[in-house]
């Protein structure tokens, strides 16, 4: 799999456009023309994808495409982009606090220092 400096792996791209285009429909041809311009994933990977998340999700007893293939995507699809994305935003923010805390240290080093200085020549 190569992620072609693509900021997501391609299963959360390809769950991502599923829920997006869910309203106005796609294809299966559509989405491996989409994941397939920004990824570098092969064909049994992707129609794996399908099988199991779109037309055969867990829980679901008949497939999909007896009735038609109608694309509403699975609420585990959905949790899934929105899992990701919540992650994403976890970890961004985890990364802004540690940076203010390791700020936050510095400058009470600082003025530790500056008062143990003040101490011995003042």
């Amino acid at each position: 799999m190569n992620m072609r400096n693509n900021k997501e792996p391609w299963q959360i791209a390809a769950a991502r456009y599923c829920v997006i285009n869910s309203e106005r429909g796609f294809d299966t041809q559509d989405l491996i023309r989409y994941i397939k311009s920004l990824y570098s994933v092969s064909d049994g990977h992707l129609s794996q994808f399908i099988e199991e998340e779109l037309q055969s999700p867990s829980g679901r007893q008949h497939s999909r495409m007896v009735r038609g293939g109608l694309w509403i995507p699975p609420l585990e699809l959905v949790s899934k982009v929105t899992d990701y994305d919540e992650l994403r935003e976890a970890r961004e923010s985890s990364k802004k606090a540690m940076y203010i805390a390791i700020a936050s240290l510095v400058l009470a080093s600082i003025v530790g220092l500056a008062q143990i200085l003040a101490q011995i020549y003042l």
